[in-house]
């Protein structure tokens, strides 16, 4: 590993990708502790922890942007409007055949997507960052509350700024960097989050709210919930191919076998991103509401609800019973939403008659199938297995922090680091992250992260060819 590590600063090429990389990085975090004007960032912290505690459908958009929105910093929105607005560019892409076939133009196809992505995500956060200015004048965290027009008006575009400059770093990243630039970028916004996270559960022990015992715990659900999603991300059925033997010029090419792989979790990190997105949404306009209806249904919609199956039923004894407090609306939509973008985002990105299609112009077929249709079919079946699987993968670890929240006593926000939408978007990026990297080491004859010390002196060993006379 350590010899891998050493490898990235000696191609200068991935040595500059690499800094390039690392100075967006450091600008990015740098922004996430500029005030935005008229507002002051310790009330508005202690009043945000006090409000969401972390626990909240909020508490997720902190943890996505790296604890900028507990402060109110420029960058307070983070990257949520950007994933907000991919999400409704791809759910129109998959409805509506214009927009579809605009898509499959190629790279002006995707370039005419992408500059409407970005005028979607300006939409978005005006929108929402002027629900927040209206928040910040209901808990009266305004600097000047006798000008709420002016306040709204600078809160508003400030955030959106952020917000797109966010954006831009994270282009930067993936078009000069090491590659992944959005999701790098929510990456290390949450794991900035970490070293608080302790701090809290450290208190929380000296408090006598939380445990040693539970704090260990912790650390060992965090290890194998780490270790099944690194499982779950490298995970993959091999479809067998074989290749019929073709003439190429005057030459018999003999056909060969090999595989498709088809991954577990083909969707990846995607669909607990987009569904922890649309459930934030709705709070950005209810969270708002001093009380009434919309209050009430603001506390339908939180992670923590005390409309909750548990108490429902008006169970009184805890033990394992105390499972059914997880049992709320929130986690209901969470798990329908996540199902469901398993799912589609699968069938965006692998399509079984493209497949199909493709083997058998390439005179390719599965073995006991019979081309088109028959091996699209096939595919689908195949694909429709692995997804349940890879969807009940995924929902299992985004529950995890829950659980550990309603029947060990231990606060949310530092639950969250055993799993949920953090540590799976943490690890799978991370995973990507270094396969990118690793692919690049191996193209220039360098040892990779999983073949380090395998080969000697930093370079992979080329066999040496004898020639007789």
């Amino acid at each position: 590993m350590i010899g891998a590590l050493i490898n990235i600063f000696r191609i200068p090429d991935l040595r500059r990708k690499v800094l390039f990389s690392l100075a967006m990085i450091v600008v990015y975090r740098v922004g996430a502790h500029v005030p935005t004007p008229f507002i002051d960032p310790i009330k508005a912290s202690e009043a945000f922890g006090k409000t969401f505690g972390g626990s909240g459908v909020l508490g997720v958009v902190d943890m996505f942007s790296g604890g900028a929105f507990r402060q109110m910093t420029i960058f307070a929105l983070g990257i949520m409007p950007y994933i907000s607005a991919s999400i409704i560019i791809q759910l129109l892409t998959a409805v509506w055949p214009k927009l579809e076939k605009i898509a499959k133009e190629g790279e002006a196809g995707r370039k005419k997507i992408t500059q409407w992505t970005r005028y979607g995500t300006v939409g978005l956060s005006l929108f929402q960052g002027l629900g927040i200015a209206m928040l910040l004048i209901k808990q009266d965290l305004s600097l000047i509350p006798s000008h709420p027009i002016l306040f709204s008006f600078v809160t508003s575009m400030t955030m959106c700024t952020g917000t797109c400059f966010i954006m831009w770093l994270g282009e930067k990243i993936t078009q000069h960097g090491i590659g992944n630039g959005i999701s790098l970028v929510i990456t290390v916004g949450i794991i900035a989050r970490y070293p608080a996270d302790f701090a809290i559960a450290v208190q929380s022990i000296r408090a006598g709210s939380m445990t040693v015992l539970a704090l260990l715990l912790l650390l060992c659900t965090t290890a194998l919930v780490a270790a099944l999603i690194v499982l779950g991300q490298v995970a993959n059925r091999k479809v067998p191919v074989q290749h019929a033997r073709r003439m190429v010029g005057r030459r018999m090419m003999q056909g060969g076998n090999t595989f498709i792989p088809l991954k577990l979790n083909t969707a990846g990190v995607i669909p607990v991103i987009f569904s922890s997105a649309i459930l934030t949404f709705p709070s950005y306009f209810l969270a708002s509401a001093g009380g009434g209806v919309l209050a009430s249904i603001n506390n339908w919609l939180q992670i923590n609800s005390t409309h909750n199956m548990y108490n429902f039923l008006g169970w009184e004894s805890g033990g394992i019973l105390n499972l059914a407090k997880v049992v709320n609306i929130y986690s209901v939509a969470y798990i329908i939403l996540t199902g469901f973008f398993c799912y589609f985002y699968t069938a965006i990105t692998l399509n079984p008659i493209d497949l199909a299609d493709n083997l058998k112009k390439s005179g390719a077929f599965i073995p006991g199938i019979k081309p088109g249709k028959h091996t699209a079919d096939y595919i689908d079946h195949i694909l429709v297995r692995i997804t349940t699987v890879g969807a009940l993968f995924l929902i299992f670890v985004a529950m995890v922090p829950e659980v550990l929240y309603v029947c060990f006593d231990i606060p949310y926000i530092v639950a969250q680091i055993a799993g949920g939408t953090g540590l799976i978007i943490v690890v799978g990026v991370l995973l990507d992250t270094m396969k990118q990297i690793e692919s690049q080491l191996l193209m220039r004859h360098y040892e990779g992260f999983k073949y380090a010390g395998l080969a000697g002196g930093g370079r992979t060993r080329r066999p040496v060819v004898r020639l007789r006379k």
